[in-house]
């Protein structure tokens, strides 16, 4: 029914709205955002009102046409090595589940509630992999990006990943977090700022398998839903289940009002009729159907102008993107890229490697090289390499196909060490070698840095007496972790504690601060962590001065932290302290005099 004509911008879907019955529901600032758009742009409520009156007009005035929509789509991959760099497979079977969603081709269709079988419509939309890019290159419709972004919980990874042409592309971004329980979110048209109009989602809810599931395949097809103008059958808030939610809608004639579910409630009746829980804006999680006034609302969108979605299947674009009918597909030249399990640990350790070539769906051959490994080289997919000798060690993969190959060497990406070449008790640090993380004349027993996030363990001036290691964590995301892993010790002695003592210096950030210092034990050369020692909020701060620059510690600002190894956790002669760094919104942080 359309009872209120809703604006809202910024669509959140979350984890326990729609899947999760056991969850309760998480808000959002969906009107908050919203308000923030217009103040900053008020020409968006021109682009909505624009787009209103071309839908009605054209819904009221348009023939049916039986023409397919062909939608272009790709996906942003924006990963750490993680689970979140979903595979390819995952990512044809999410576009395969949003083509079930939007053709009424699912296989438990049977199962709509009998009042709405007669209005399940056939939306006549199809999506598909770009083949194309905007270049005119060959793509198989997948980027991959490796950045900390993935860890923000917010839309950094757009600018990480950049958006192909909104007006060519539906661009869809893949991430391992985002902030507040989202699974995901996406903009109506005319809504979104440059450079972010699409679909961001977390990996475990794109498609079916992989990391995702079959009950949260149809995330996707919701957002596509807002993408296409659609809101939530209650309205324009995120809040369902609200009795108020009665005296507004979605927009749409066919979609009966409703407060809006969490929950699979096939027979509720909420506005005096019965609910369409099984709607794919429904926050519920058994999802089914779009009605034939959404699947009105979705075409008239894809025939306006207004964020350019009626040039997404135009038959030039289609053209230009290799998403035709008619086009053959080429072969793409491979990206030569991989992972390790571990990348440290003591002489004899053993690494297994992943091979995750990627911009191609064909590789023929790979063939990998070990420096210092056993075997030196392989053509296996999955290799297992065995580091018998200390020392430093690059990695090298080419992978081939038909049309062209690629070679990816990292140098030094392997460290092995002998454990019974570190230093012995008492062993003092105070960060003041010049080649810092090397340790002039002990190569093989230096310090290894960690990194993930803009900012890292670096050396620094502004020590407690000379030179320290510092952090500038305000330039990192929320939750980014950088580990420092000190030099070897050999333990001779196995029946005292141990002693570990130190100093820091740290400011708070405005109002507060979740930075987290944590210490990890390794007797493995620094592989197999385990945590030991963590420090966090007051005991941490140094000083309560908000500081919005970069801090500098005054000598005042210096605290002295100390905590006990217990001898019943080692288990051999080598022993490796980690120190690690969470970010959590805080300035810089200093470390000084182990």
């Amino acid at each position: 029914m359309r009872r209120l004509l809703f604006f809202a911008s910024f669509l959140t879907i979350f984890t326990s709205f729609l899947f999760a019955q056991e969850e309760e529901p998480w808000h959002c600032d969906t009107d908050e955002i919203y308000l923030k758009l217009l103040e900053e742009n008020p020409d968006i409520l021109k682009e909505r009102e624009k787009l209103r009156l071309f839908v009605d007009n054209y819904i009221a005035n348009s023939p049916k046409e039986p023409e397919v929509y062909i939608i272009p789509v790709v996906f942003h991959i924006v990963h750490y090595y993680g689970v979140e760099n979903i595979s390819y497979e995952q990512i044809q079977d999410a576009i395969d589940f949003m083509n079930w969603d939007f053709n009424h081709l699912r296989s438990d269709t049977a199962n709509i509630v009998d009042e709405f079988k007669n209005i399940a419509a056939d939306c006549d939309i199809e999506f598909r992999l770009a083949r194309k890019d905007h270049y005119g290159n060959c793509t198989i419709g997948v980027t991959r990006t490796v950045s900390e972004t993935t860890f923000g919980g917010g839309e950094d990874a757009k600018e990480a990943a950049p958006t192909w042409p909104h007006e060519m592309y539906l661009n869809v971004w893949v991430v391992n977090n985002l902030s507040g329980g989202a699974a995901g979110w996406s903009y109506y048209p005319g809504t979104a700022p440059y450079g972010r109009d699409g679909v961001i989602l977390l990996h475990d809810y794109v498609g079916y398998t992989g990391t995702s599931s079959y009950t949260r395949g149809s995330t996707l097809t919701h957002e596509v839903g807002h993408y296409l103008n659609l809101g939530h059958p209650w309205g324009h808030t995120n809040d369902p289940e609200v009795s108020s939610n009665c005296e507004i809608d979605d927009g749409i004639e066919d979609t009966p009002n409703t407060i809006g579910h969490t929950t699979c409630a096939l027979s509720a009746v909420t506005c005096g009729s019965l609910d369409n829980t099984q709607n794919f804006m429904e926050y519920s999680y058994c999802t089914k159907m779009f009605t034939w006034g959404q699947a009105d609302e979705m075409r008239a969108v894809l025939n306006s102008d207004v964020s350019g979605r009626n040039n997404l299947h135009s038959e030039a674009n289609l053209l230009a993107t290799g998403t035709s009918d008619d086009y053959i597909p080429e072969t793409c030249p491979p990206v030569a890229d991989f992972m390790g399990s571990k990348r440290i640990g003591c002489q004899g350790f053993t690494v297994e490697y992943n091979d995750l070539t990627y911009g191609t769906d064909e590789i023929d051959s790979r063939s990998w090289v070990f420096e210092g490994g056993n075997p030196t080289a392989s053509n296996s997919e999955f290799p297992v390499v065995t580091y018998d000798t200390k020392g430093a060690y690059d990695v090298t993969l080419t992978s081939y196909n038909s049309v062209s190959n690629d070679q990816k060497i990292s140098q030094e990406y392997i460290r092995a060490y002998d454990k019974s070449d570190g230093y012995t008790l008492p062993y003092t640090e105070s960060f003041e070698t010049s080649t810092f993380p090397k340790i002039t004349g002990n190569d093989n027993n230096d310090f290894y840095l960690e990194s993930r996030g803009e900012e890292n363990w670096e050396q620094t001036s502004y020590g407690y007496d000379g030179d320290g290691l510092r952090i500038m964590n305000k330039r990192n995301d929320i939750g980014t972790l950088n580990r420092l892993y000190l030099p070897n010790i050999r333990i001779t002695e196995f029946d005292k504690p141990i002693l570990v003592s130190f100093k820091s210096a740290y400011g708070i950030s405005g109002e507060g601060s979740g930075d987290r210092l944590k210490f990890f034990l390794s007797t493995s050369c620094g592989d197999s962590l385990r945590i030991i020692h963590f420090i966090s909020g007051s005991t941490l701060i140094s000083t309560t001065t908000s500081a919005y620059g970069t801090y500098v510690p005054m000598s005042s600002h210096w605290k002295t932290h100390s905590f006990l190894i217990d001898p019943s956790k080692l288990d051999g002669e080598n022993l490796r302290l980690i120190v690690e760094a969470e970010a959590g919104g805080g300035n810089t942080l200093y470390i000084d005099e182990f």
